[in-house]
């Protein structure tokens, strides 16, 4: 049953009925504590109401489960980029570049912190790399800082 309660809840995010699809997982995690995509699914529903620390709870539970979680731990980038902790940011996306140096999502989202603390030169080599594995990204290409 859970996951018809997952598909009802994510339903309802999609139609933009946040808080009803909060109270959704809610049920599902407290039949099931550790449902890894409840408790990503929240806490990505909470920073769309602009809930950090409530949605930050929720990722860190869910890492704490499965700390190499790479869904979770590029939401949590994006929800460090969002609250100004950019350096909290940076450093898991090192961790994951660490393993995997060309994923790029987290190359992009690498380069936006790097932009944001005015570390152009780091920004551009992030740019080179992401261009030499899609060498025809316009949007990319956009970003040099010259």
């Amino acid at each position: 049953m859970i996951m018809g309660n997952i598909d009802n809840a994510n339903f309802l995010f999609l139609e933009k009925k946040i808080k009803d699809a909060i109270t959704e997982y809610t049920q599902i995690l407290d039949e099931d504590p550790t449902n890894l995509i409840a408790l990503n699914n929240i806490g990505y529903a909470l920073t769309k109401i602009k809930k950090f620390d409530d949605a930050l709870k929720y990722y860190d539970k869910s890492l704490r489960i499965k700390p190499d979680d790479q869904i979770v731990l590029v939401n949590k980038i994006s929800l460090f980029r969002k609250t100004g902790k950019f350096q909290d940011a940076i450093e898991i996306c090192n961790k994951i570049l660490d393993i995997r140096p060309n994923e790029l999502i987290v190359l992009y989202h690498k380069l936006r912190l790097l932009k944001k603390l005015n570390m152009y030169e780091e920004s551009n080599k992030i740019c080179n790399k992401i261009l030499s594995i899609y060498p025809n990204n316009i949007e990319i290409k956009n970003e040099f800082i010259k």
